[in-house]
């Protein structure tokens, strides 16, 4: 009965940390996994630099220790970026200038002349290719020529 328990606690605990984590914000989510990775091949690499296996155990180890510093901003890897990643979470982006009618038919591509319908095939258009669940788009795209279309029919109704 002892190990039946002692069972079901662990899937429970396990259970909870796996909904607990399932909860948090990506690069917080990226964080907790540097840790437990790099914590765990530190621990290893020093297992199997005790057990002999030096030439196993001291990459591990030095994997792990580089896993750490990047976590702790020990290294400023090439994959680091500046600004709200880099812990001042609070920093609001600058604020920029609304997009002019001439800014939204260049990122659409339509000409001076073109009507809601030109505008509107344009915008399904550009949307097929730069959707963020496309290969090629991204979410900072699509809100740009969101935007566009928005600017544009905007326009279109101050105009009637």
């Amino acid at each position: 009965m002892t190990p039946f328990l002692t069972g079901a606690l662990l899937l429970a605990a396990f259970l909870g940390a796996a909904w607990w984590f399932s909860r948090q914000k990506s690069a917080d989510a990226t964080r907790i996994v540097r840790y437990l990775l790099g914590g765990g091949a530190v621990l290893a690499g020093v297992v199997l630099c005790l057990r002999g296996a030096l030439v196993l155990g001291g990459p591990i180890g030095l994997f792990g220790l580089g896993m750490l510093g990047v976590n702790l901003g020990g290294f400023s890897g090439a994959g680091r970026r500046g600004g709200a990643q880099d812990g001042n979470r609070s920093a609001n982006p600058p604020a920029k200038a609304p997009m002019s009618v001439a800014e939204a038919r260049e990122i659409l591509g339509v000409p001076a002349d073109a009507d809601i319908e030109a505008v509107q095939h344009a915008h399904r258009q550009l949307m097929k290719k730069l959707h963020p669940d496309t290969q090629d788009g991204s979410a900072a795209l699509a809100r740009q020529v969101h935007e566009a279309r928005d600017v544009l029919l905007e326009h279109f109704k101050r105009q009637s």
